[in-house]
């Protein structure tokens, strides 16, 4: 007996080591950030660029501390403290241009950057153990706990940069010293490492990527949704979001504080022990929480390879439907107050939102039904993505080997993309259009807001289309399908702030788009956008066609 126990705890010693469970975290943590080096410098690249060229832009747009006063007057409202930040900043608006910058940005820019954190916690953690690799890797000498391990630090070591970058970004701001503007980047890192210990979490609560992604996106909802709600009532509703913990820094104002970024710290150091002490009690390739039976007969749907590729997108068609719902209805909420708020701008801050119509309401709503369309496309690009998964996976080499078409699969994904992306733009529509006409108190503004969000269809198809091109052609730079959509946002959202020359604003579909009810609507725009989204369609099947599938 004592021999067999020897035997048996032998390969336990050399695998674990000295460091017993974290044995072989420091080449672990080597290998991951070589795996996702393209995938940071790219987030790196995106949001830390965005951010300087909107802080260089604003000193242009708010020029004097009398008219960052008066605009602080108009948007101090419920509705715009909701979509902006807590009100303590808006009594600074004259005398610190970094305050009003900030106020603008943490809500919007923190979201994203947990989106960031979200995606590579999950890729480098369920998504490995769920493809196999983490099996592969786990054959090694190294510990129990090694992956999670090298995964967090990364994500530490990552966001810590990124909150460095962010700091230099604003540096050159008017009025930003050096304790702003490091505070102003550690927000950022913050976020991000709250958001990466509450994906470790969900990581070892759920079996699949999917199922992790869609708890940690239900966290970043909830936090918004609270820091939404806590910043417009003004009341402690706020301190439920890891991203209101950063907006009451109240950095670049006099009373900016730094230790809400201690009680992010401790909140996931909680997140992350909690991680940790679950991924021992779990087997590997399964979550804690128990997957649910399938059906004994699959659905008549489920025949065919497009009824399969629609239930598998299925969740993020249904992601799409509620996140463009709260979106849609957030924004039309405040265009009753357009008057109010643009009235006060001045003559280049008008220009911003001015599209050719004498309404300020008219502006505002076409303005809005032009990001809504930019959010409804970041769906469409997901399903894209979802084919990729597939094939790399392994999952859709068992559905080639069938006698299908390339057309069939993974030629699937195309208009489940369309599909996805068609109908968050409907439902942003109709929920912008519903808002919009009740806080107009006008019911003729519904048709005119969800025909302004229609209009938008044929360049969200466009975009996508793209993106399935690229995929089909390009299939292991997957990246790459994202990059037309930052640049089509920087365009029509800060393209005046910046002024780009018109030959690069004209790339954006986006721009070719009548800006109803500002601007009359033109038809010939419509159909090309339209052919151009066909042309794309045709090079990406022809792509899918004449390359090789890639299965590991």
């Amino acid at each position: 007996m004592t021999d067999m126990a020897t035997t048996a705890a032998a390969p336990s010693a050399l695998r674990e080591g000295r460091l017993g469970t974290l044995a072989g975290t420091g080449k672990l943590l080597r290998f991951q950030l070589r795996r996702a080096r393209v995938y940071l410098l790219g987030w790196f690249a995106g949001l830390v660029g965005f951010n300087w060229l909107v802080a260089a832009g604003f000193p242009e747009l708010y020029p004097t501390g009398a008219e960052r006063a008066e605009f602080a007057t108009t948007i101090d409202t419920p509705a715009m403290r909701s979509m902006t930040g807590p009100g303590e900043y808006l009594d600074v608006y004259a005398s610190s241009i970094g305050a009003m910058f900030a106020h603008q940005m943490v809500l919007w820019v923190g979201a994203v950057v947990a989106v960031m954190f979200i995606l590579l916690i999950t890729r480098l953690t369920r998504a490995d153990e769920e493809t196999s690799r983490l099996e592969v890797i786990r054959s090694e000498p190294i510990g129990r706990r090694a992956d999670l391990a090298a995964a967090i630090l990364l994500a530490i070591v990552a966001a810590v940069a990124l909150g460095l970058l962010m700091a230099l970004s604003v540096r050159g701001m008017e009025g930003a010293g050096l304790e702003g503007s490091l505070l102003y980047g550690l927000n950022y890192t913050a976020i991000g490492i709250v958001f990466a210990a509450v994906t470790a979490a969900a990581a070892q609560l759920g079996s699949y990527a999917s199922t992790a992604n869609g708890m940690g996106f239900g966290v970043l909802g909830f936090a918004v949704l609270t820091s939404a709600l806590g910043n417009a009532q003004e009341n402690a509703t706020v301190w439920f979001s890891p991203i209101g913990w950063a907006q009451v820094t109240f950095v670049f104002t006099p009373e900016h504080r730094w230790w809400p970024l201690l009680f992010a710290a401790a909140v996931a150091a909680v997140l992350f022990w909690w991680a940790f002490a679950l991924v021992a009690r779990r087997d590997f390739g399964q979550g804690l929480m128990p997957a649910r039976a399938g059906r004994p007969e699959a659905k008549p749907g489920l025949h065919s390879i497009s009824g399969l590729t629609f239930r598998l997108t299925r969740g993020l068609t249904w992601a799409a439907v509620v996140t463009m719902a709260l979106l849609g209805a957030a924004y039309g909420s405040v265009i009753g107050s357009a008057a109010d708020m643009l009235s006060g701008l001045s003559e280049a801050q008008q220009e911003i939102i001015n599209q050719g119509g004498a309404d300020y309401a008219e502006n505002f709503a076409s303005t809005i039904s032009k990001i809504d369309a930019f959010f409804a496309t970041i769906f469409g690009l997901l399903v894209i993505g979802r084919a990729r998964k597939e094939e790399t996976g392994g999952r859709g080499e068992l559905l080639a080997a069938a006698p299908i078409r390339r057309s069939g699969w993974p030629g699937s994904y195309l208009p489940a993309a369309l599909f996805t992306s068609g109908l968050a733009t409907i439902v942003g529509g109709i929920f912008l259009a519903l808002t919009g006409a009740a806080s107009m108190n006008d019911g003729s503004y519904f048709g005119k807001i969800l025909l302004a969000s229609m209009l938008y269809l044929p360049a969200v198809w466009v975009m996508v289309a793209l993106a399935y091109a690229t995929l089909a052609w390009l299939p292991r730079a997957g990246w790459l399908r994202w990059l037309p959509w930052v640049y089509v946002f920087i365009v029509g959202y800060y393209g005046r702030v910046l002024e780009l020359p018109d030959g690069a604003v004209n790339l954006s579909p986006f721009e070719h788009v009548s800006a109803y009810p500002a601007q009359d609507v033109e038809v010939l725009p419509v159909i090309v956008l339209f052919a151009i989204a066909a042309a794309f369609t045709a090079l990406g099947y022809t792509g899918v066609r004449r390359r090789d599938l890639q299965f590991s």
